[in-house]
């Protein structure tokens, strides 16, 4: 696809997303804010879809776990609802990022782990207590992680 039906195409789902998102938005009352934080993120996944760059994913991504959020804070009575989309946003960074870019940046998933291990910990007194002595481990895993790309155990080759 040229460059000038790439923009079109883009232009597009654009439009007609805001357009759902404010038709949705006049039916569903208090979560028609949580529509249109959908949309708009919405919009940065299709603009990373349609040039994969990486700096589209990123708002899209955080701003897809806000709008969850809300969409989760009106129907669930969790508390920390609002953090756990907020992780799963980031999280979804790296992921989107591994499957569609073939990159895999680890950055997202240190701000994601601590919120969803928190918003986790605040629903959970038996994870509270494994939290608060078992952390070390999170460490562990993470240089095991590192390890192994340094040693050319995950597929990829530094050069």
């Amino acid at each position: 696809m040229d460059k000038e039906n790439r923009g079109r195409v883009i232009a597009g789902a654009v439009l007609v997303l805001l357009g759902i998102a404010f038709f949705v938005m006049n039916f569903l009352g208090g979560l028609g804010q949580a529509a249109i934080i959908f949309a708009v993120g919405a919009v940065f996944l299709v603009a990373y879809f349609g040039t994969r760059q990486y700096g589209f994913l990123i708002p899209g991504c955080i701003i897809m776990g806000i709008g969850l959020g809300q969409f989760g804070a009106a129907g669930f009575s969790f508390s920390g609802f609002g953090s756990l989309a907020l992780g799963v946003g980031f999280i979804a960074i790296f992921v989107m990022d591994w499957l569609y870019g073939g990159k895999m940046r680890w950055w997202p998933l240190i701000p994601g782990g601590i919120l969803v291990l928190g918003a986790l910990a605040e629903a959970s007194a038996t994870l509270q207590i494994l939290l608060s002595r078992g952390w070390p481990l999170i460490l562990v895993v993470i240089g095991l992680v590192i390890l192994a790309g340094a040693f050319g155990l995950t597929g990829r080759r530094n050069q």
